[in-house]
């Protein structure tokens, strides 16, 4: 919510910076600096690829924080805490959509919600295959040393 709550300028030039720095470790002859970036049209249009990427990023860091704060409570039916972290996480990307609309040079897009919520779909299913893996596999160990 904080990077949401910078204008156009200051969050273009943190996404720049970031391109820069991952072009210049991918490829270190390239040398590009921020004041040769905006000559470059491949890069500047790169910039919505990692925009976007850093959404899916940031929201599947939320969502597995959600996912397993939701986990931990035994009373809570298994299906919730992988539903209710793809309802908040789709509730906080239009809350955050929203806000960018009140920021000067910033608008609020559903595409970003999308992509949010998508995140958060990946995570879950992720976190939904993870421990029913788990569960097989402590049911196969189970199963074959009966001691235990």
């Amino acid at each position: 919510m904080r990077f949401s709550g910078e204008n156009a300028d200051i969050s273009g030039n943190r996404s720049a910076r970031m391109l820069v720095g991952i072009v210049n470790t991918v490829v270190p002859s390239a040398d590009i600096t921020l004041d040769n970036y905006e000559q470059i049209p491949a890069l500047h249009n790169s910039e919505r690829v990692v925009r976007k990427v850093a959404h899916m990023v940031e929201y599947g860091i939320l969502t597995a924080l959600i996912w397993s704060l939701l986990f931990g409570f035994r009373d809570l039916p298994r299906k919730y805490s992988y539903i209710l972290p793809v309802i908040i996480v789709f509730c906080l990307g239009i809350i955050d959509e929203k806000n960018q609309t009140t920021i000067e040079g910033r608008y609020g897009s559903w595409f970003d919600v999308c992509v949010d919520t998508v995140s958060a779909i990946i995570i879950v299913c992720l976190a939904r295959y993870l421990t029913d893996r788990y569960r097989r596999q402590k049911m196969i160990r189970k199963n074959n040393n009966p001691s235990s």
